[in-house]
């Protein structure tokens, strides 16, 4: 159905319509799906969100301090001191800015922590799920974000949030779009599974989210 007749094109609008039916109980079946195993997973464990700023958000819930530029500068070097040169040995991407990966710019750092959204999120008592919807559009990447690439940003940002909260779960990565062959061969989607940080059964395309239902 469109309204005016007019097909609604956009990413946001395709991930809600997708998605939406997994909300609640059955959300348990794409965790499942996702960590590809048998698992001892009760549908009341697994609670799905979609457009998520986590970091947005539990800073704006704190009460008091605040954890300070300086601060999330620090954890980003304790977890991700090798990240760029990780991603600048890669291959495929262009050339880094002296900023990109670095916590030299302690502000836009901070910046970039805050303002990524990731499109569809699960918890389970074990596992932070992050997964970044596209359709018809390729993984965003700035140069003028310290980081730089869509997926690797917010795999950061889910561990520096895990980090800052003491909390020790997994990640679980996943992208979903209309080709699933197109999607394996972006670099960005290519880096995080050499980094282990995605698995290549996790590249996924409408159809499987569908398929849940």
């Amino acid at each position: 159905m469109a309204i005016l007749g007019i097909t609604n094109r956009t990413e946001n609008w395709k991930t809600a319509s997708a998605f939406s039916p997994l909300l609640g109980s059955a959300s348990v079946r794409l965790a499942r799906r996702l960590l590809g195993e048998e698992v001892a997973l009760a549908p009341g464990n697994v609670r799905l969100e979609l457009f998520w700023r986590g970091v947005r958000d539990y800073m704006h819930q704190l009460r008091g301090t605040k954890p300070s530029d300086v601060d999330l500068a620090e954890r980003y070097d304790r977890l991700f001191r090798d990240l760029r040169s990780k991603v600048a040995g890669f291959g495929g991407f262009r050339t880094l800015t002296p900023e990109n990966y670095t916590s030299a710019n302690r502000s836009r750092l901070a910046s970039n922590l805050r303002n990524t959204e990731i499109d569809v999120v699960l918890e389970s008592p074990t596992h932070l799920f992050i997964g970044e919807a596209k359709h018809e559009t390729s993984f965003h990447a700035s140069s003028r974000d310290v980081l730089t690439h869509q997926l690797i940003r917010q795999y950061v940002t889910a561990r520096m949030l895990l980090d800052l909260l003491g909390a020790e779960k997994e990640i679980v990565t996943f992208v979903v779009g209309d080709s699933a062959v197109n999607l394996g061969n972006q670099r960005q989607v290519q880096f995080m599974i050499a980094q282990g940080w995605m698995r290549t059964e996790n590249v996924l395309e409408w159809s499987d989210i569908e398929a849940l239902w």
